[in-house]
């Protein structure tokens, strides 16, 4: 009988063991720090490692976010951080006033932690603070087609827009865009009301 009262013990640390390994990092979301922007590269390139299994490898190349720019967001309390444990970025989100909108410059989340809720976090910390600030609409440009990009956008209660009726500037940031190589046709400006 004490084997089985012992065996039954072992089964059960075992499956609380197995459990535990299974369980979902943890992660919480603050503002940015000066000490993340020299991190945030890091982060932004494994986010982009999977462009390539969408025949958009070049993104993973291609250059990212400039630091000064990751600054001013930041400066302007506009950049999220997504943290682990040992308070490391694994994701971030920025954005900047356009035209009176929020606009969405860049979100990523580090390869090994996308799939898991980091990112809806991010825009979950993001609107609720730029709602608070007045803003009553949220932009960015995105892949209308790419899962993660148009499609997850759509699921967090964006919609396409025309570019042409956003004005001037959209038009810009998809022709700049363009320059980078971005297909400009597969592109498009998605909007959310708060």
């Amino acid at each position: 009988m004490a084997n089985n009262a012992l065996a039954i013990l072992a089964l059960a640390a075992a499956y609380v063991q197995e459990s535990e390994s299974m369980e979902l990092p943890r992660f919480g979301v603050r503002r940015a720090r000066s000490s993340d922007i020299s991190l945030l590269e890091r982060v932004e390139r494994s986010a982009s490692e999977v462009f390539r299994t969408v025949n958009l490898g070049f993104l993973a190349n291609g250059p990212t976010l400039d630091p000064t720019v990751l600054s001013a967001l930041a400066k302007a309390n506009h950049l999220w951080i997504a943290v682990n444990d040992w308070d490391q970025p694994i994701g971030f989100l920025g954005g900047e006033n356009l035209d009176g909108n929020f606009h969405l410059v860049e979100i990523s989340v580090a390869q090994e932690f996308q799939g898991r809720g980091v990112g809806k976090a991010l825009m979950l910390s993001m609107v609720e603070q730029v709602r608070r600030e007045g803003y009553r609409s949220i932009t960015l440009t995105t892949y209308r087609d790419v899962p993660w990009n148009g499609r997850w956008f759509a699921k967090m209660g964006f919609m396409e827009v025309l570019a042409q009726s956003m004005g001037r500037r959209y038009l810009d940031i998809l022709i700049e865009e363009g320059k980078y190589g971005l297909d400009r046709e597969s592109r498009c400006v998605m909007m959310k009301m708060l």
